[in-house]
């Protein structure tokens, strides 16, 4: 068995093990919207099932089959008749029927992609080596006895070799005897972009997984039966702007604050830093006393083809909280009333943190990705609370508080949905995890990235983007004085050239002054093509520099 693979099935004596390793321990598919993943490639499931035979086993069928289910849970009981309380549907299932007893064609091989026996190391061989001899010593016993017919009939099967007689005996009794070694079946499949991703809710799941079986004879034997569960991950499509295009929001408040904000994206996986950048601008005297990021989880569920409709209550996360140093009381924005402060604008930077898996103890409390199932259906928006007050028209004396709330449709990404994982891996990197096996969710890292973040003292600058090293100021070019007067119109274009002058066309017969004016410029040949009725006059020149020769033409 390989090494890499744990066991998910074992009898209890060991003499059969199975185990199943895949190649990707995730897959990840591609976009949210229909016109995004319906063309497609679709995702490839590949792997490798490990059947480790102890001692000599008589196996009937080994088989392997991926399914995915998806079901919603109704404590309620689902109208009209409310007799049922939860809906399951069958999403895919594909099976591999790797040996079966009853094919003897198949079955030469054991329909393994690769085996590796042991028989001299293992002392069931010699109980294998002793049914061979009885089942070899009862076939010669027969032919002694038949008729002629059957004598030529029994030589021409003594001219098979001993894996077509085993193949034949076992088609016959309804199993064959695996030898003790190590079993290999390959597997692929294609799993279409349009199915659902894995969800794991309070009513509701979508799983995937992988079952092994092995059919032994006899009616104390049962089926010995393994699975392995398949993540599934919904990823951005990689045309997709939403990591990248950032959300900006730019209003007036009743003509007393204009605020601009930046969110640094549309799409962050769990657990990762969320760049917010504000640009606060008072109009009056308005007082911003708190800040607020959140992000709202709306969740859906449908049944009987969406003609039932089930709706969770809308839970919130509070992502960062800013209020000035002297309390809740104070104005974010300076104390304008005494006149002291200036009615600039303010520009605040932040840095929210998406809750991970870790930060919360119970699974029912804690984020869910964006999903696609019809069934399931949970989408996230960000929330942004700024808490103002502005003087009380009828009572100047007191103030009347107010929230401005801005939201924004977001999508919520797996916390494994990181560029590490979603992009191709550099060719130097070296990773001491097996390709089988699950990495660690990043949320369990001991490195906290928010902190990470804040160590850096480095602004995020999605306002405005200064230069990092601007040059002195002692390094700039001194320009060209200024000509005072500027020179007139006619002194820059004349009739006779400048940048409006008309070209000059020269007759074949009056080139003695321009051949003495071009051998001037350092031109020793001039050749005049005769101009014909629709041919334009051409200029042949040759240059005289020494050091190279060269012709250029002029058509005129």
């Amino acid at each position: 068995m390989a090494a890499s693979a744990s066991a998910i099935a074992s009898t209890g004596s060991g003499s059969l093990t199975l185990a199943i390793s895949l190649a990707e321990p995730i897959l990840f598919l591609q976009g949210f919207e229909r016109l995004e993943y319906q063309d497609r490639s679709p995702a490839m499931l590949r792997g490798t099932l490990h059947m480790h035979v102890a001692k000599p086993t008589k196996i009937k069928a080994v088989n392997l089959t991926f399914s995915g289910r998806g079901r919603t849970e109704w404590p309620e009981g689902i109208p009209p008749t409310k007799d049922e309380y939860f809906e399951e549907k069958e999403l895919i299932s594909h099976l591999w029927p790797f040996f079966n007893a009853h094919f003897a064609t198949d079955s030469a091989p054991f329909g393994t992609d690769r085996t590796s026996r042991a028989e001299a190391m293992l002392p069931g061989a010699v109980q294998a080596a002793r049914e061979r001899e009885r089942d070899r010593s009862s076939s010669i016993g027969r032919r002694s006895l038949s008729s002629t017919g059957r004598r030529s009939a029994s030589n021409s099967r003594e001219s098979l070799d001993e894996k077509d007689r085993g193949a034949l005996q076992g088609a016959a009794k309804g199993y064959r005897i695996f030898a003790p070694g190590d079993y290999t079946y390959n597997f692929e499949l294609p799993i279409n972009a349009s199915l659902p991703e894995s969800i794991e809710s309070s009513r509701g799941s979508v799983r995937y997984e992988l079952e092994a079986s092995v059919e032994r004879p006899g009616a104390f034997k049962s089926k010995l039966v393994g699975k392995k569960s398949v993540t599934l991950i919904r990823s951005p499509a990689e045309a997709s702007l939403e990591v990248g295009d950032p959300i900006v929001v730019s209003r007036n408040w009743e003509d007393q604050l204009h605020y601009d904000i930046v969110i640094g994206g549309k799409a962050f996986p769990i657990g990762s830093v969320v760049p917010v950048a504000f640009k606060l601008t008072p109009l009056a005297k308005v007082r911003c006393h708190r800040i607020r990021i959140m992000i709202t989880e709306n969740t859906e569920y449908f049944a009987r083809h969406k003609k039932i409709h089930g709706i969770e209550s809308v839970r919130k996360f509070l992502l960062y909280e800013h209020q000035p140093d002297g309390g809740a009381n104070e104005n974010i924005l300076g104390d304008l009333d005494d006149g002291t402060e200036t009615a600039g604008p303010i520009e605040l930077e932040f840095n929210a943190k998406i809750p991970g898996c870790n930060s919360m103890a119970k699974e029912s409390l804690r984020l869910h990705p964006d999903t696609t199932y019809p069934n399931i259906k949970i989408h996230h928006w960000i929330k942004i609370v700024l808490r103002l007050s502005k003087t009380d028209p009828n009572k100047p004396s007191e103030r009347r508080h107010f929230e401005i709330s801005i939201d924004s449709p977001f999508h919520l990404l797996s916390c494994r949905c990181t560029s590490a994982n979603v992009s191709l891996p550099a060719y130097h990197r070296q990773s001491g995890l097996s390709s089988s096996e699950l990495p660690p969710c990043p949320c369990e890292s001991h490195v906290d990235a928010a902190q990470e973040a804040e160590d850096l003292a480095r602004p995020i600058h999605l306002l405005r983007r200064p230069s990092t090293n601007p040059p002195p100021f002692d390094a700039d070019v001194v320009p060209p004085p200024l000509i005072t007067p500027p020179p007139g119109y006619d002194d820059v274009v004349t009739a006779q050239g400048g940048y409006f002058g008309s070209p000059q066309v020269y007759d074949a017969d009056e080139d003695d002054d321009l051949d003495r004016d071009l051998l001037g410029l350092g031109f020793d040949e001039l050749r005049l093509s005769a101009p014909g009725p629709a041919a334009r006059s051409v200029v042949s020149l040759a240059s005289t520099d020494s050091g190279s020769s060269e012709s250029s033409s002029l058509s005129l």
